[in-house]
């Protein structure tokens, strides 16, 4: 089963110091996390662009998608898979 959020919380990304992420923080709680995919997009260039970076991350006690909004540069937390 997967969830779909409505409303795409931002989150914090942590990164070691070769730039790989390696936990994401969200409602307070810290999520160690590996990388399973990721993929780019840009699309509706002829309205408001959107140019993410998708990233499927699965942890300890889930897996979730999560993108950077490379116009706002902030970190969103997409679905949660169960």
């Amino acid at each position: 089963m997967t969830r779909l959020l409505r409303e795409h919380p931002e989150i914090e990304v942590e990164h070691d110091p070769a730039g790989r992420i390696v936990a994401i923080r969200w409602n307070g709680r810290r999520e160690p996390v590996e990388v399973c995919n990721r993929w780019r997009i840009d699309e509706a260039w002829w309205r408001e662009p959107i140019a993410r970076d998708y990233v499927k991350v699965v942890g300890p006690h889930w897996l979730a998608l999560i993108y950077l909004d490379r116009t706002t540069g902030r970190w969103h937390l997409e679905r949660i898979y169960d």
